[in-house]
């Protein structure tokens, strides 16, 4: 009989801030006739997301019902635009309450549904039933996962959003459960209280050989939502001690608190997750600097949960140092040390800070598979004819650093693009990627000027083609600036009357970003409102792409919890290295 073989790991999960969740306490209706309910609607057009053709169904059939209710029609609230303070004022109207409809759209950072239970209100939340597990995880997120949930046919739904008689029936399907769901009363269950937590205990997996017990350990991984559907290395107490040796930081250290669920990041816990993910300990500091930056409180790491990735940008000796790839495919599949730090950041958020990835992957979308190991660019100081993207903002030549942003969406450079053969063609049309009809923006004016936040990745041969002109970065900036800047005031009479041609033909197809009579005294529309909003730095090879990075709210924006006005990046020296002679 063959020996067996165990295999036992350090928890991967993080020790959460406050793991408490609260259970339902108001009293359910007994009839809803004489009752004021209130509909909260979401409706939001830039998500295509409205829900008030639902709720004129549901308004109809409860007053079908109960002759004598009374209904309120208002909007849904849940971010920090709309605080949490807003339920009393809306329970103060009201006896019940219907919220939602939940269809495409990430999570606020509040849950209106929650908010109004801790108000005294019993309701129901509606959602479409792809997302009905996100719905529940925004609930437990703010503390009180039991609250009830109405999930309608996704498919059905969506469909009837522009045909009442359709939507009519989708009311008509679910108006007996929603009536239901704020009649019947609170069971035990829905009223337990409790305390959200992992058992930190390390775990043993026994099998016949290692591939069973291996097998087992991957089984413990995802059907605990701890992993990202890829193979994972074992955190074994062996490989983690193997890992610590990377950094003088002691192992308790707290680095910052990780979303969603704001798992508390010990050095040892991103020890862990860097071994899941396949690292070395050389490569250690460099999590743990990301990982700083992403956690700090300034950063919106919120909104990085929700789909959005975080670009991260790595500078200084460092880089060479370790390996990284800064030329071709730098951002693909086969360096290891690109991969692996990329994707450590990613375990970390899944482990640390128990995100389930099945739910906050994407909010009714495919998902991205970038990340997997984010978005990483190591910066190529070797072919740059610049200083270092550390120097310029501020640190020494021995310094390296991590900055990081979230970004929406990326343009590959037309710059590059097969026909334009000189130096100003390719001048020309990394321009106009920044103009009012450029692709970075969808041929429209950037919708939050003052928030755009612009990575630009040059890659070697496009800059010293601009060094040998004498560019700096500094004067890149203000010329791509000073060329896109829409300036009624600094404009001659015949560009602004081929402004106005311009867009009377585009609002003749739809286009109604700006209007022919917004040309006029005072306008002022700006591609970036700051130049260090726009961030330049030199990746990839000599015959590689310049690229774009965009997000319309930048790292810190105003979503940020605590944070008074918004930061165009955020930055961390990466310090406690053991291995390396930088980064120490």
């Amino acid at each position: 009989m063959s020996q067996q073989v165990s295999l036992e790991i350090l928890e991967p999960r993080g020790v959460l801030q406050n793991p408490k969740r609260e259970g339902l306490f108001a009293p359910r209706l007994t009839d809803l006739n004489g009752k004021t309910i209130a509909l909260m609607g979401i409706n939001i057009p830039y998500f295509h997301s409205s829900s008030e053709p639902f709720f004129e169904a549901v308004d109809r059939k409860l007053r079908e019902r109960y002759p004598e209710v009374k209904i309120l029609r208002m909007n849904s609230f849940g971010t920090p635009i709309d605080p949490p303070e807003k339920a009393l004022e809306v329970a103060a109207k009201c006896d019940a309450w219907l919220e939602g409809v939940k269809d495409a759209h990430t999570q606020g950072r509040h849950d209106a549904g929650v908010c109004m239970e801790r108000a005294g209100r019993p309701g129901v939340s509606i959602c479409v039933d792809v997302l009905r597990r996100q719905k529940e995880a925004a609930q437990d997120l703010y503390g009180m996962p039991k609250v009830r949930i109405v999930d309608l046919p996704s498919t059905d739904y969506n469909a009837a959003k522009d045909n009442p008689e359709l939507m009519d029936r989708v009311a008509e399907g679910c108006i007996d459960e929603i009536i239901d769901a704020l009649t019947r009363p609170l069971t035990e269950e829905e009223k337990r209280s409790f305390d959200l937590e992992a058992d930190q205990s390390p775990k043993t997996f026994t099998g016949a050989n290692y591939s069973e017990a291996y097998e087992k350990f991957m089984e413990y991984c995802m059907d605990g939502h701890i992993g990202d559907g890829l193979a994972l290395a074992p955190p074994t107490r062996e490989a983690v001690e193997w890992m610590l040796t990377g950094t003088t930081y002691p192992r308790d250290r707290v680095i910052g608190l990780v979303e969603p669920k704001l798992g508390q990041a010990t050095v040892e816990k991103i020890a862990i997750a860097s071994v899941m993910a396949g690292a070395k300990p050389e490569w250690l500091p460099v999590i743990i600097a990301i990982m700083e930056t992403l956690t700090d409180p300034g950063f919106n790491q919120f909104h990085i949960v929700n789909e959005i990735l975080p670009a991260i940008f790595l500078s200084g000796p460092i880089v060479k140092e370790l390996g990284l790839n800064t030329k071709v495919g730098y951002l693909a599949p086969g360096t290891r040390a690109n991969s692996a730090i990329g994707r450590a950041v990613l375990m970390c958020m899944i482990t640390i800070g128990w995100r389930d990835m099945t739910i906050y992957a994407s909010p009714g979308g495919p998902g991205r598979p970038a990340a997997y190991a984010n978005i990483l660019v190591p910066e190529n100081l070797e072919d740059s004819p610049w200083e270092s993207w550390a120097e310029s903002n501020g640190f020494g030549p021995e310094d390296s650093v991590v900055t990081a942003c979230e970004f929406l969406t990326e343009a590959r450079g037309p710059a590059e693009i097969v026909g334009y053969p000189s130096f100003e063609d390719k001048l020309g049309a990394l321009t106009k990627l920044f103009g009012r009809k450029g692709s970075l923006f969808g041929g429209s004016l950037p919708r939050f000027a003052d928030g755009v936040r612009l990575m630009l990745v040059l890659h070697p041969t496009m800059a010293r083609q601009l060094a040998d002109r004498g560019f700096t970065k500094e004067s890149l900036v203000k010329y791509l600036y000073d060329r896109n800047v829409i300036d009624y005031d600094a404009m001659t009479e015949e560009q602004r009357s081929a402004l106005r041609e311009e867009l009377t033909l585009e609002n003749r197809l739809g286009r109604a970003a700006l209007r022919p009579e917004d040309v006029k005294p005072g306008l002022h529309l700006e591609p970036f409102s700051k130049p260090e909003h726009l961030m330049v730095i030199v990746s990839g090879s000599g015959s590689g792409q310049t690229q774009v990075y965009y997000t319309s709210s930048g790292s810190t924006a105003g979503l940020a919890e605590g944070i008074g006005k918004s930061q165009p990046w955020m930055t961390k020296v990466i310090r406690g290295a053991a291995l390396t002679k930088y980064g120490r």
